[in-house]
């Protein structure tokens, strides 16, 4: 996603431009197909999403498999929205597109900003903090989960092949907006040493992000066994006083499969 908004992003001036760098004008059919073009993209997108989302209605009802069930709608719900995605992306001046995220970073966590930054990865975590940032309408809350998702998972990887502090990771959490949060608690997922549960009991209890969470949660029923009995009561607990945790079916299986691991961890 990160590598591809550059392109959506291009404006008529931008062909224009390319064009007379070849000592040339742009042929008059260029400028009146670009609106025919865009137009009727826009309405295959609507045509597809529709009826995708209709067969995966009817699929509800005849007893298809869950999960083809669940990309079809997904598919058909990403196509009906991608027009206004587009268009809100289109309307990012370049200035505004690349904000500096590690930048940010480094003013709590310096060298987990350098460390992400010898990985190449200043650029695309800026793309996505951006955009993420940008599509606030409600209707797009769970495109605005999947980035997220992606962030993370991109830093878990990130954390697989360099060894970031621990504090700093902490501290990266503590003062972060929920997009730096999410980078903190996917550097735990790839490097379970730098689980801290203090953090953890912070994102279960005032998360900024449903996503938030569930990847806190996802961490505590990970790293079950790095946790301290103490500190395994205190999530416990956590879980049987945050109605927060009802509002999302991954969060409440998640929450389900921590308790089962008290429980057996009390038989043993």
């Amino acid at each position: 996603m990160g590598e591809r908004a550059g392109t959506i992003g291009c404006t008529a001036g931008d062909v224009r431009r390319l064009w007379l760098m070849n000592g040339t004008e742009p042929p008059a059919w260029a400028a009146k197909a670009r609106p025919v073009v865009d137009v009727a993209g826009r309405i295959l997108c609507l045509v597809l999403g529709a009826a995708l989302l209709v067969a995966g209605l009817v699929g509800i009802f005849t007893g298809v498999d869950e999960g083809p069930l669940v990309t079809v709608l997904a598919a058909g719900l990403l196509l009906i929205v991608m027009p206004s995605i587009v268009d809100r992306i289109r309307s990012l001046k370049l200035g505004q597109f690349e904000v500096d995220l590690l930048r940010q970073m480094a003013e709590s966590a310096k060298k987990t900003a350098d460390a992400l930054e010898r990985l190449g990865m200043r650029q695309e975590l800026s793309a996505y903090a951006t955009i993420y940032t940008e599509l606030r309408e409600s209707d797009l809350t769970a495109l605005r989960g999947q980035i997220l998702d992606r962030i993370l998972r991109r830093v878990a990887n990130a954390a697989a092949v360099e060894k970031f502090d621990k504090d700093e990771v902490a501290e990266l959490f503590r003062a972060g907006s929920p997009v730096v949060r999410v980078i903190a608690l996917g550097l735990m997922e790839g490097d379970r040493s730098l689980i801290d549960s203090s953090i953890l009991l912070d994102a279960i209890n005032g998360p900024l992000t449903g996503n938030e969470q569930f990847h806190a949660l996802k961490l505590v029923q990970g790293g079950w066994g790095r946790l301290t009995p103490d500190e395994r009561h205190q999530v416990l607990a956590a879980l049987d006083h945050n109605p927060k945790l009802q509002e999302g079916p991954d969060r409440v299986a998640m929450a389900q499969q921590i308790r089962e691991l008290g429980a057996n961890s009390r038989i043993g």
